[in-house]
């Protein structure tokens, strides 16, 4: 190959190089770094933290004023909004003596100013009990559904 053409080749390839562009990755996952899906995945880590803290009044600043969740079966009497979510976590964290709770993100999906989270819990917690102390693991798919305010923070429509 002439030196010309070596030349030419070699300004095609670094072209190329330089307009592939390297997608960044939030870390340990395949989730696209962005502004978005670091902020969302950033209000579900600090959910996470005060769960563990056993916060209530910290996770209910997370929660939308429309949250609802359906209890996920068809009866309407296990569904609860945000006035509902108070009791359901002083009910539930009220019992729990020691929590372990890990997500791993796997897919974040922006629709306007909402963002579903596709995630894999695998926690273990230890709950009082009447009969004594019983322990629980969670291994499970689960679904985060926030949404963006209007000062720009996001805020939990289910999934807590």
């Amino acid at each position: 190959m002439t030196t010309s053409r070596l030349g030419a080749l070699a300004g095609v390839v670094i072209a190329a190089m330089a307009g592939c562009g390297h997608t960044r990755y939030l870390a340990g996952t395949t989730i696209p770094a962005t502004e978005d899906n670091l902020a969302v995945v950033e209000t579900i880590e600090q959910y996470r933290e005060l769960l563990i803290e056993k916060n209530i009044e910290g996770l209910l600043l997370l929660a939308s004023k429309e949250y609802f969740e359906d209890g996920g079966t068809p009866q309407a009497n296990d569904d609860y909004g945000y006035d509902g979510l108070r009791e359901v976590l002083t009910r539930h964290l009220g019992r729990v003596q020691s929590l372990r709770y890990d997500i791993e993100y796997q897919r974040v999906t922006m629709r306007g100013d909402r963002a579903e989270v596709d995630a894999f819990l695998n926690g273990a917690f230890e709950l009082q009990s009447e009969t004594g102390e019983r322990y629980r693991r969670v291994n499970d798919r689960h679904r985060f559904v926030l949404e963006r305010t209007s000062n720009n923070k996001w805020r939990f429509l289910s999934g807590m």
